[in-house]
């Protein structure tokens, strides 16, 4: 996929600024920093190092309004406000007047990409109390797969709630849940459609999803398919090339290897490749090694690597591509 464009982002959430800024302050420290920088783009076969005087789209991290450190339950990311609540944390820490802070404060509409998380912050419950605001003594418990206390994937939810209680928190337009002394703020199939129709109607950029992993990749946790969150995102974004899984089912099969310098990873930059006589096939190039491989049972191999976005036709073109699955570049780290 010629169109579809990879590049390398430096830092990530936790990454802060000291190390950034220690890079920068001498000619020395930038110098190794742009060789090093040169020499990973090429080894990998990246587009270009995203940095840049006008940035091209702004991905709004509209999530962790609330984390499971706060001394009471609250939304992960709310679409608006609660009403007749008039703390700084309900007024300001949502999706509504985040993103038209940016508006406002001089943002183009069209650059900005709202962030849907696949995940949700837990609370332990200190009273028989369960609702938005109770006394919470702390993270809830960590999950069985991402293991991290305080938070749960989308798919982890699903079986914490199968036998406890989902709530519909209609004035923040996303839901939450209990079960024993375990409380959850998250999104579900219905605040992902609700929140992209209103980007749409806002005339916002497009969406972020943080993160692919974290949704029901495998459909075998929420009895609504694969990837039930992006594929609600598609809905609401009006894209019609959803998620839709493959109606065969592959047989394992050993990968066939070739030699280095031989075959069709011969003088390739490493990564995923699909191959183009095979849409249940894809290639993994290892230092010139070929590495010929089956697709995940029930899925394509478009559907491996996936980076989901909706523009404008204000958007410079390459932002176009991101509306495609493929699976023909291998993924980059996201910031």
């Amino acid at each position: 996929n010629r169109n579809l464009k990879t590049l390398l982002s430096i830092g990530g959430w936790n990454f802060g600024t000291q190390k950034f800024s220690t890079m920068v302050s001498k000619s020395e420290n930038r110098q190794i920093f742009i060789k090093s920088v040169i020499r990973l783009l090429r080894g990998y076969g990246f587009d270009d190092l995203f940095s840049h005087r006008y940035l091209d789209f702004f991905n709004v991290m509209t999530y962790d309004f609330v984390g499971s450190g706060n001394i009471v339950t609250g939304e992960n990311s709310p679409l608006y406000p609660l009403p007749n609540n008039k703390h700084y944390t309900n007024l300001y820490f949502n999706v509504n007047f985040t993103m038209n802070y940016w508006r406002i404060q001089g943002a183009p509409a069209e650059k900005l990409n709202i962030g849907f998380p696949t995940y949700g912050h837990t609370f332990r419950l200190t009273t028989s109390d369960h609702g938005i605001g109770a006394p919470s003594g702390g993270p809830g418990p960590a999950g069985k797969y991402t293991r991290s206390t305080g938070s749960l994937a989308y798919y982890e939810i699903c079986t914490l709630l199968k036998s406890g209680t989902s709530i519909w928190n209609a004035p923040q337009v996303v839901p939450y849940g209990y079960k024993g002394d375990t409380w959850i703020g998250y999104d579900n199939v219905k605040s992902f459609r609700d929140k992209a129709e209103w980007l749409t109607k806002n005339n916002f950029g497009g969406a972020m999803v943080w993160t692919l992993a974290m949704d029901d990749f495998s459909g075998s946790f929420c009895n609504q398919g694969p990837y039930p969150l992006i594929n609600a995102l598609h809905t609401g974004l009006g894209i019609s090339s959803a998620c839709v899984p493959s109606k065969t089912t592959l047989k394992p099969a050993v990968p066939v290897t070739q030699p280095p310098g031989s075959g069709f990873c011969a003088n390739k930059s490493n990564g995923f490749y699909a191959d183009p006589k095979d849409k249940t096939k894809f290639y993994q190039c290892d230092d010139g090694v070929t590495y010929l491989k089956n697709c995940i049972p029930g899925s394509r191999q478009e559907q491996t690597f996936e980076t989901l976005t909706q523009t404008r036709s204000t958007a410079p073109q390459y932002l176009q591509s991101f509306r495609h699955l493929t699976g023909k570049h291998r993924e980059s780290g996201t910031n």
